[in-house]
């Protein structure tokens, strides 16, 4: 993988949003993610059905800073960077996970 490029911390004066339905951007302390993503995207005990943070029922749909996602710091600020920069790459990549899968 070639390494990223160098960071720049300057806000954007304009974002390309062609292609994008929504950002849900939400904090809390107890998950209750089928209260405001209304699909059937959830297990029995409400955690999202998904791989590295792809909906394997929803395609499209992606998930970051959930507990547990892909380790037990997931959900903390000092480990979801990892997890958002793999979800990050597979929405720009267009890696939606089939429904079917």
């Amino acid at each position: 993988m070639p390494d990223p490029q160098p960071f720049d911390g300057r806000a954007p004066v304009a974002v390309d949003l062609s292609g994008l339905s929504a950002v849900i951007f939400t904090c809390g302390f107890r998950p209750d993610y089928s209260s405001w993503v209304h699909l059937d995207a959830f297990d029995e005990m409400g955690f999202p059905i998904h791989e590295d943070g792809a909906s394997t029922v929803a395609p499209g749909l992606y998930f970051c800073g959930v507990h547990f996602l892909r380790k037990r710091k997931s959900s903390l600020l000092i480990g979801v960077g990892k997890d958002a920069t793999l979800v990050a790459r597979k929405i720009a990549a267009g890696d939606a996970i089939s429904a079917s899968a």
